[in-house]
């Protein structure tokens, strides 16, 4: 009986205030951005509000949070971000 590998994507987001980047070598290239965003914020300790954070694919933003991490890296075997912040003037 054959195993097939599930396939994976190693992404890794680098933030400038952090030492350390989020790395995960084996991420489910069917994860969308959104969740993606989250589990970064979560790593980095950051909570959006007054600032609100972006990753970025080069220098294109990722804005649509439904899409998924293999849509973006195509045929790439690694994803590599960055997180950027922006802070936002109260109404």
């Amino acid at each position: 009986m054959e195993s097939h590998a599930k396939p994976t994507l190693h992404i890794i987001v680098t933030f400038v205030a952090a030492g350390k980047p989020f790395d995960d070598p084996a991420a489910d290239p069917a994860e969308t951005v959104g969740h993606l965003k989250t589990g970064v914020l979560q790593y980095f300790n950051l909570h959006e509000g007054a600032v609100v954070y972006t990753l970025y694919h080069g220098s294109n933003p990722l804005e649509n949070m439904a899409a998924t991490l293999g849509s973006i890296a195509g045929p790439a075997a690694a994803l590599h971000l960055k997180l950027a912040q922006q802070i936002t003037q109260g109404a």
